[in-house]
């Protein structure tokens, strides 16, 4: 059968959608040792409110399906935990630290990275549409694209972690072999030049977790008898998969961001007498769809 038009309007449009985060690191990065700090702290404010788009739409729906089923409503329990307003709090200061490490990172990225990245957006474009038909017989039409958008980033932040672990450790730019770390730490950083002192302080720490990072995977056969190097060989080990993995969740959950809808997860939860008839009966039960509800003809 020929596919629907309005689907491959759809896969232009996601991707599209998914490109302005790569585009706006790329200019970000080619612009990063002229922009003041205003501007650097509105690019980080973006980039906060998109990772924010993404993180609320999962914990709405973990929070909603969690008390939903377990917390009665009358209790004194839901309106604690089931708290909109302490949700986006957290949310939002998980969202503010993945921004900071996002645009940090972005400074030290190679054209290799950023062809990686394309790379990535056009799997994901591909896969969401995929795994939301492939849940089709399985889930709720209100949730099918959530999950499969929170599938396809976890997804991403795997293959990215994985290229970002072997670069570091096969093929870096740097050779630290036979250096002390305290040498690595003070010669062999090179700090992106940025105008903005605060983003300039923040990319100092992460250049320098990922020298140490360096320097571990190198040395640490040679050093691991002396007391002083061997605890540093761990922290470098640290840095290595703990600086990446944060990076490729980053760009990955911003990518999931600028597709995601959280308010659709705060409305489309079935609510008490649906669950009750769900519970009731053998067979499930179709719930009304929301007018917000992505159409389920949007299979990529």
């Amino acid at each position: 059968m020929p596919r629907p038009r309005f689907a491959t309007y759809a896969i232009v449009i996601r991707l599209l959608t998914m490109s302005i985060v790569w585009l706006s690191l790329l200019v970000w990065f080619l612009n990063a040792y002229r922009t003041s700090c205003g501007v650097a702290l509105a690019v980080w404010g973006v980039l906060g409110i998109i990772l924010l788009g993404a993180g609320t739409e999962r914990a709405y729906f973990h929070r909603r399906a969690l008390f939903n089923e377990c917390v009665l409503r009358k209790g004194r329990l839901f309106p604690i935990f089931h708290n909109r307003i302490l949700i986006l709090l957290r949310e939002a200061a998980y969202a503010a630290l993945l921004a900071l490490i996002l645009l940090v990172s972005a400074l030290v990225l190679e054209v290799r990275q950023w062809s990686l990245m394309i790379a990535d957006i056009l799997l994901m474009g591909l896969l969401i549409p995929r795994l939301s038909k492939a849940l089709e017989a399985e889930m709720r039409d209100a949730h099918r694209f959530a999950v499969a958008r929170q599938w396809a980033m976890w997804i991403s932040v795997l293959l990215l972690w994985a290229d970002a672990v072997m670069v570091l450790t096969m093929s870096p730019r740097e050779d630290f072999v036979g250096m002390r770390w305290q040498e690595v730490v003070t010669y062999g950083v090179t700090v992106p030049d940025v105008q903005c002192a605060l983003i300039g302080a923040v990319a100092r720490i992460y250049v320098v977790g990922q020298a140490l990072a360096i320097w571990a995977a190198q040395n640490a056969s040679r050093v691991m008898h002396d007391p002083t190097q061997s605890v540093m060989v761990w922290v470098g080990f640290v840095t290595l998969f703990g600086f990446t993995f944060l990076a490729a969740l980053a760009f990955s959950r911003a990518l999931v961001g600028v597709l995601s809808r959280p308010w659709t997860m705060w409305r489309s939860v079935p609510g008490t007498r649906e669950r009750s008839r769900d519970v009731s009966n053998t067979s499930p039960v179709a719930l009304p769809k929301s007018p917000d509800e992505e159409p389920s003809g949007d299979v990529g």
